[in-house]
């Protein structure tokens, strides 16, 4: 309840202009929203930068800039949903490049292997995301890549929110679960058969596993949404009815 009435104060609270400024001219798609549908990303971005903690790492130091591109970026997914703001994650660290993370495999006879790994982004089930502040900042500059790491880490978020990160988010009721499986069951096989064969419909990395899968195809979806419904438009459409706005196309596409 309580939690619910800050939010609404929030919400209430008149925009900051440097944050407006920083929306208009760092994200292309803000001006393609609606009216109605940019207020509401303010509000969201608002709740967002009030109740995350932002950690600069290897010397960062964090500034608004960061903190209201990273949150617009994530709250985008969550334009449609309520209440979430995505509960399970506290707390956003920020590099200034990639970084270095210890990934650990089970080997065959139970020996465990920790395996230094580079990365630009990491999504903790419980609490944390990681982020390259470059690849971030990247993302703003150069769209219609269908690579944006903010959005690929907090679908990962949005996947967590059920329990298990296997590639599905909550969805309204058990008709929409079958949909799903279906769905991206056939997407991903149909993907690894082509990777198979030589080609390469979209990021390879999308065939790791569902989860992987998920968080590749939300990219697409935001970014390059073409690209997504020439590689597979019932998983277009998937996402559409998950998410609930339809991308924003470049003029030339539409």
């Amino acid at each position: 309840m309580f939690k619910s009435l800050r939010r609404r104060a929030l919400r209430k609270q008149p925009f900051p202009e440097p944050w407006l400024e920083v929306l208009e001219r760092r994200l292309v798609w803000y001006g393609r929203l609606t009216p109605d549908l940019q207020l509401r990303l303010q509000g969201r971005i608002q709740i967002f930068v009030h109740e995350k903690t932002f950690i600069g790492c290897g010397g960062l130091e964090v500034t608004d800039v960061m903190r209201v591109l990273v949150a617009a970026q994530a709250c985008r997914l969550e334009l449609h949903h309520e209440p979430s703001h995505f509960p399970q994650c506290e707390t956003i660290f920020l590099y200034p490049n990639a970084f270095v993370s210890t990934v650990t495999h089970l080997l065959p006879g139970g020996v465990i292997e920790q395996v230094p790994t580079v990365r630009i982004g990491e999504s903790w089930h419980r609490g944390s995301v990681v982020l390259s502040w470059n690849a971030v900042e990247a993302s703003t500059w150069a769209e219609w890549t269908g690579q944006n790491v903010v959005l690929h880490e907090f679908a990962h978020q949005l996947d967590s929110s059920g329990g298990a990160v296997d590639g599905v988010p909550v969805l309204r009721n058990l008709a929409a679960y079958a949909r799903w499986e279906r769905v991206v069951d056939r997407a991903l096989t149909h993907l690894r058969l082509r990777l198979g064969q030589g080609e390469r419909p979209i990021d390879p990395y999308a065939a790791q596993n569902p989860a992987e899968f998920f968080a590749v195809a939300t990219e697409l979806y935001f970014e390059t949404p073409q690209a997504l419904r020439a590689f597979d438009p019932e998983l277009h459409q998937l996402l559409a009815d998950y998410y609930g706005v339809f991308p924003m196309y470049r003029a030339e596409a539409a």
